[in-house]
């Protein structure tokens, strides 16, 4: 693990990192993130992550309110996972971003949770004559994701949930190795037998 400043990672005061716009980044074997790599191959690589603090300074539909404190976490990495298709091992990019408010309590996770359902009322009772289509096609709210902070707060623990989100949930290639030698295979211009009427006519004209 690898943090480029003093603080460390799994104890970090999340409220003063927001209020002061501190920036904590780093780098950590993909490895020693015990619950992403369960049920995954053997990973070898590093997730390079990011945690900017900041004090909200909007209001409105965006979800942010002056004065929240928030955390942007950026996080990449490559995943080696399992084609379900093929069972071949492959390389998963991840480049994921996410913003985060920081509450004090549980109670206050709650009261995010209210507001949510009263936002998708109120979005269905203004959309409900659109079709199916559009509605999948409506941008989202961008409320960031309320956690609860501390402290001590531990940032690796977060980057992991994040790499742990970003699982597809059935891993698979584009396009299989194998099904990509078939086609090529299927390509290939095959030679053409003389038709045994073109040979009977030129033995005819002998």
């Amino acid at each position: 693990m690898v943090a480029r400043n003093s603080a460390d990672p799994r104890n970090v005061d999340v409220f003063a990192l927001a209020k002061n716009g501190g920036l904590v980044e780093g780098e950590i074997a993909l490895v020693r993130l015990l619950r992403l790599c369960e049920g995954l191959p053997e990973q070898s690589g590093l997730a390079a992550w990011q945690v900017q603090g900041s004090i909200g300074q909007g209001t409105g539909k965006t979800g942010v309110i002056s004065g929240q404190s928030l955390l942007h976490l950026h996080v990449r990495a490559d995943l080696l996972l399992d084609c379900q298709r093929c069972g071949q091992p492959f390389a998963f990019p991840v480049d994921a971003q996410a913003m985060l408010q920081l509450v004090e309590s549980e109670a206050d996770l709650d009261d995010e949770l209210s507001v949510l359902q009263d936002d998708d009322e109120d979005s269905f009772s203004d959309d409900e004559d659109e079709d199916d289509e559009n509605a999948a096609a409506a941008p989202s709210t961008g409320h960031p994701e309320k956690v609860v902070g501390s402290r001590h707060f531990d940032l690796l623990a977060q980057v992991e949930d994040e790499l742990i989100l970003n699982v597809p949930y059935v891993p698979r290639h584009d396009v299989c190795p194998g099904a990509q030698a078939s086609a090529a295979a299927k390509q290939e211009p095959t030679e053409r037998r003389p038709s045994p009427f073109a040979v009977l006519e030129q033995l005819k004209r002998r």
